[in-house]
């Protein structure tokens, strides 16, 4: 799957990384945003572009993995990856997220 990235970059607004990818019938853009890499991936909220990357490519597996299953087959658009697209990989990976455990929470029994 490491050769199915073609590339990845800092979009001009700062705001998570575009990357493209080889899927089924072409190439395909996504897009995942700052507040994802730091809701499912612990991205510090003030980290450096080059720290959004730095990111990017420790959970790369992850990600492509999840941006594959999203949109397998190639579109013109750029699909977009949310925080809820990660959710059962990071369960399985490393446990309960800071994201998830705020869902997770249980209210006061009354």
């Amino acid at each position: 799957m490491g050769s199915a990235l073609v590339w990845a970059a800092i979009p001009h607004n700062g705001d998570g990384v575009v990357f493209q990818v080889r899927v089924i019938r072409g190439l395909q853009r996504f897009h995942i945003s700052r507040r994802a890499l730091e809701e499912a991936f612990d991205l510090a909220p003030h980290a450096s572009d080059a720290g959004q990357l730095e990111l990017f490519y420790q959970h790369k597996t992850h990600i492509l993995s999840r941006a594959m299953r999203k949109r397998p087959i190639a579109r013109a658009d750029t699909a977009a990856l949310q925080t809820a697209d990660f959710t059962s990989v990071l369960e399985a990976g490393r446990g309960v997220t800071p994201y998830l455990s705020k869902a997770l929470v249980s209210p006061a029994s009354n």
